[in-house]
């Protein structure tokens, strides 16, 4: 299976968008892609769904993570919100189990990010608006992490 389902232009639109925070993201949506694909309460949902609606649903998912994170950042929040909204919001239709399911494999694979970027010298969540050359070498050398 390969690691990079979720393509990193998800996250940029020109250079100034290639940031760090953004590479995060980009990781965390290919962490989550790869625990929806193994979750076992997810086969139903993985039934339904094709391979690039599932990997849409991961792009959306992470970035709207997004004002969650700087919100934690800047202390106007305790945490990062893993809120149900933001899996309704994509699929207004979920039942209630499945969207816990979807919920519980973003938390698993935010457990597996942060554990992942702790010995990181990058640092993307404290710097996370510091441009990064790594969405550049991406094609050259593949995932870097």
């Amino acid at each position: 299976m390969s690691l990079d389902k979720v393509q990193a232009t998800n996250f940029y639109i020109d250079d100034g968008d290639k940031i760090k925070l953004n590479w995060f993201l980009y990781e965390y949506a290919n962490l989550l892609y790869m625990k929806i694909l193994v979750s076992p309460k997810l086969l139903r949902y993985r039934k339904f769904y094709s391979e690039d609606q599932v990997i849409a649903f991961c792009v959306y998912f992470s970035k709207r993570l997004r004002k969650s994170i700087h919100d934690r950042q800047l202390d106007h929040s305790a945490t990062v919100a893993f809120d149900g909204k933001y899996v309704y919001e994509f699929h207004p239709k979920n039942s209630f189990a499945q969207t816990q399911a979807l919920l519980d494999a973003a938390l698993v694979a935010w457990d597996e990010q942060l554990r992942n970027c702790a010995g990181c010298s990058h640092q993307c969540l404290n710097n996370g608006y510091e441009i990064t050359g790594m969405f550049d070498s991406i094609e050259m050398t593949g995932w870097p992490t």
